[in-house]
């Protein structure tokens, strides 16, 4: 931490004001996505996080409220998958009612449903990132490693953007020879809808 003026803020390395935050609420996920938690390290036997290891909802506003106070601006919600842990949309609420931040939620879009997008929206999100790895439905599912179909995150998309949870980044895991072909297939949907692509 620096005093910079009259404020104190938290500088990187390069003495430049850090303003984004990012606060994993879980570490379990639905997928078991190759590059990430792949099946070989949690299966069925991995010792999650418990409950009483996670910090509360009232322990992460304290905390981005303390940090808000040193130049924070943005929060990213992550996980694991975010939407999986219980009342989410609780925490959201009560992270909107800071004043001047920006709030968004980082999903693999498994869980987009239409009341769970109207939920979040409601209780304060501003907009959504969404891991996406490849519109090829079997190129998807392989990387996933659950069978989930793209189709079904494209309809999470979907409701997210019919509520307003935009605009709408899609991040993407790109690798030589299994999904580099998707890139081309995002830059021609980016022309007709509210996305970014960040790969």
């Amino acid at each position: 931490m620096y005093l910079v003026g009259k404020n104190i803020m938290v500088l990187d390395k390069f003495s430049r004001p850090l303003k984004d935050l990012r606060i994993s609420v879980t570490d379990r996920c639905n997928f078991r996505c190759v590059y990430c938690m792949p099946k070989e390290v949690f299966g069925s036997d991995y010792d999650y996080l418990s409950r009483s290891e996670m910090l509360s909802y009232e322990e992460i506003v304290r905390f981005v409220r303390l940090l808000v106070n040193l130049g924070i601006t943005k929060v990213r919600i992550t996980g694991g998958e975010p939407l999986l842990r219980k009342d989410i949309d609780h925490l959201i609420k009560m992270l909107a009612l800071i004043p001047d931040l920006d709030l968004t939620l980082t999903t693999n879009g498994a869980l987009l449903t239409e009341d769970k997008c109207v939920a979040l929206k409601a209780a304060g999100l501003q907009r959504i990132t969404v891991s996406l790895d490849s519109l090829n439905n079997d190129i998807f599912s392989s990387l996933n490693d659950v069978d989930f179909s793209v189709d079904k995150v494209i309809n999470g998309i979907d409701n997210a953007a019919a509520v307003g949870l935009t605009p709408i980044k899609i991040n993407m895991v790109v690798m030589r020879s299994v999904n580099l072909e998707s890139v081309v297939q995002w830059q021609n949907i980016l022309e007709i809808v509210d996305i970014f692509f960040v790969s």
